[in-house]
């Protein structure tokens, strides 16, 4: 055995146990076995270049990047727009190409920064596509020119001999694994929230789903939706110290492997139950493929440790930052305590955030533009300009409607020379809730700045949960619900 997981210590010169930090900082420097995450190398960048195919052979790029008039960005990088058609096309055949590079180990460092740079940019363009698992995934890929995961089984180790190794030091595993365990605790954490505890979303997701063969009608029992209830947040919260630990790891890999298979066959979350069950396995010991696939184990008796006080000052300032980053993302996904209001309902805080599976949002949006110059009311046509799926899915974002009416006030100025009123009538439902106003039908919203400031008008959630949740058909809503005086259409859209 060449690692003891459950403390970070190694066979090499067997350290004592210490609770001094410097003692803590020696062991990231401790040899260990790369052939983990040398198969981790090679089944990521698989995994982006089949996500990549995927893309294209599905129609997704031209659905999602090509079709669309407009496109929902992130703040503040509303300056990133997609290429023409050929040119998006061209983006994703280098995703594959540059997947299939770092899978095989060519030209690493360069490879996989060109497939973080790739990636991220297809992440930017389009926030009604976000999931959490493309963020773990850019967080990860921004990560691999500096990791040493090409030193073996790789075309670079074999055209340099020299610059083979069969080991690396230990930050480097436990970098990813802390990256793996991320969207684990996180998500747990999540999911101490009154809506969840109460069976919300859960309870809706499960009766979609009572069309499946077998399982499918026991879909809608309580004592099957409080089964995922209890069962999503104990796993979520347990699932990483039982990876940590020798004695559970192998149940508690098996109780992953099962976990995620359920998702993906009742939740269909594309790549990321996949990609998880095989991350996961960088949890075991770091030799466990040598041993499972036929190989000889490392003796690592020869080689030496680093400690901490004879490293050079550029590996002390770069393993610094390594903890200050780990540090952030510790931090960064509890920013929503800061807000007001629940993230879930103001989308303060929602996104990167891990915050998985927590709320079943439906909404629907009507813009009124008003030029008080001719004293006209249009209502647009959306049609023509956004996708299905992105009319679907950006009224539940305060920062999207505002995005479009941004974009309405431009379409118009552009038509006219003159900036007008936008104002918009929003109706949204969250986990089943009856549905209510959701932002101040009576703010000129292409007045209100782009940045990331404060949004006064988020109306806050009034509306209770219920026992039965809300199943009146969207188009019926404004019959159910007190609105206030709104403009009049008196013009059609030019």
């Amino acid at each position: 055995m060449i690692e003891n997981d459950d403390s970070l210590e190694s066979d090499v010169g067997s350290p004592k146990r210490s609770t001094s930090l410097f003692r803590l900082l020696d062991r990231l420097f401790l040899p260990v076995d790369n052939a983990s995450v040398t198969l981790f190398r090679i089944g990521l960048g698989a995994m982006f270049a089949w996500w990549a195919w995927d893309y294209l052979a599905t129609g997704l790029v031209h659905s999602i990047y090509i079709e669309p008039k407009f496109h929902f960005t992130y703040w503040p990088f509303h300056w990133v727009h997609p290429l023409q058609p050929n040119g998006m096309i061209a983006v994703f055949v280098a995703i594959i190409l540059l997947g299939i590079l770092v899978c095989a180990g060519v030209f690493y460092r360069w490879s996989s920064l060109l497939l973080a740079l790739c990636f991220t940019y297809v992440f930017l363009l389009e926030r009604t596509n976000y999931q959490n698992h493309y963020y773990l995934l850019i967080l990860i890929a921004w990560w691999l020119p500096w990791l040493p995961l090409a030193k073996n089984v790789s075309y670079d180790a074999s055209r340099n001999p020299s610059g083979f190794e069969s080991t690396a030091q230990a930050w480097a595993l436990w970098l990813l694994r802390f990256h793996v365990g991320l969207p684990y605790v996180y998500g747990g954490l999540a999911k101490l929230h009154g809506d969840w505890l109460a069976g919300e979303p859960m309870r809706q997701i499960l009766a979609s789903r009572n069309q499946l063969p077998f399982v499918g009608p026991w879909f809608n029992e309580e004592w099957v939706v409080f089964a995922f209830v209890w069962g999503g947040l104990l796993f979520d919260l347990a699932i990483v110290p039982l990876l940590l630990f020798k004695r559970t790891r192998v149940v508690a890999y098996l109780a992953c492997v099962g976990f995620h298979l359920t998702n993906a066959v009742i939740f269909n979350i594309h790549v990321f139950p996949w990609f998880m069950i095989f991350a996961t396995t960088l949890f075991f010991e770091p030799d466990w493929p040598r041993r499972v696939l036929g190989g000889t184990p490392l003796g690592l008796s020869p080689f030496k440790s680093l400690r901490w006080a004879e490293l050079p000052s550029r590996s002390k300032w770069g393993l610094g930052l390594v903890l200050v980053y780990c540090l952030f993302q510790c931090t960064w996904p509890l920013r929503h305590f800061l807000s007001e209001g629940d993230a879930s309902w103001t989308e303060r805080g929602h996104m990167f955030s891990w915050r998985m599976m927590l709320r079943g949002k439906t909404a629907a949006v009507r813009y009124f533009v008003t030029d008080d110059n001719t004293n006209q009311t249009y209502i647009p046509r959306l049609k023509g300009v956004i996708s299905v799926d992105q009319a679907n899915r950006f009224p539940r974002d305060p920062e999207m409607i505002l995005q479009f009416a941004h974009f309405l006030a431009r379409e118009h100025k552009g038509r006219t020379g003159r900036v007008p009123r936008v104002q918009a009538l929003v109706l949204t439902s969250l986990n089943g809730r009856k549905p209510q106003l959701f932002i101040d039908p009576n703010v000129d919203l292409a007045m209100e700045p782009a940045d990331a400031g404060s949004r006064k008008w988020i109306l806050p959630l009034t509306e209770p949960l219920r026992k039965a949740p809300w199943k009146i058909p969207l188009n019926e809503w404004e019959k159910h619900v007190d609105l206030p005086q709104l403009p009049v259409a008196n013009a059609r859209e030019p």
